[in-house]
């Protein structure tokens, strides 16, 4: 007598793979929201810290005054120029994904910096204050503040463009901020 043998799958085995995945799929949902969300701070600080190196390299360059401005609104749309003429070198538009992030200028109301021929940091051509430093975050509305991973970039006297991570205090660990 031949044994019958049995093919494909039940529908109790189906279901136990079903219920498997499911269960995957709800745990990975609000791990993978706040990746998403942390990825759109990255994305607009890594434009700018671009933006910012571009200006400082441009003024060693060309040896004359650079200027990067930020435009706030829309959120991290930046432009790099020559201080002196105006004459536009790179210009960032608020990309996709990074129009939430919201910016902490500090000074307050801060929109340039410029950077010499030597690549330090230096005055305005407006006398406005320089941009300090610009903390990047997300909006409560879109996560939590404690799901968060702000950023800040920093810029100190001698023209070093830093990004950093606000949060982190230990003095060994390389994301803090100086």
């Amino acid at each position: 007598m031949l044994a019958h043998r049995q093919r494909g799958v039940s529908i109790i085995e189906a279901m136990i793979v079903l219920t498997v995945l499911v269960i995957l799929l709800v745990g990975a949902v609000p791990t993978g929201r706040e990746w998403l969300a942390n990825s759109r701070i990255r994305a607009a600080s890594e434009s700018m810290l671009a933006g910012l190196q571009l200006a400082r390299a441009e003024a060693l360059k060309r040896n004359t005054a650079v200027e990067f401005v930020l435009d706030a609104v829309p959120a991290a749309s930046w432009v790099v120029r020559v201080a002196a003429t105006g004459e536009e070198l790179q210009r960032r538009a608020a990309g996709e994904g990074t129009s939430d992030v919201t910016l902490a200028v500090t000074p307050g109301g801060a929109t340039r910096i410029s950077f010499d021929g030597l690549g330090r940091r230096t005055a305005n051509v407006d006398a406005s204050a320089p941009i300090d430093r610009v903390d990047l975050d997300l909006p409560a509305t879109v996560l939590p503040p404690e799901k968060t991973r702000d950023l800040r970039l920093q810029v100190s006297l001698g023209g070093q463009v830093v990004l950093c991570d606000p949060n982190v205090t230990a003095a060994s660990d390389v994301r803090r901020c100086p």
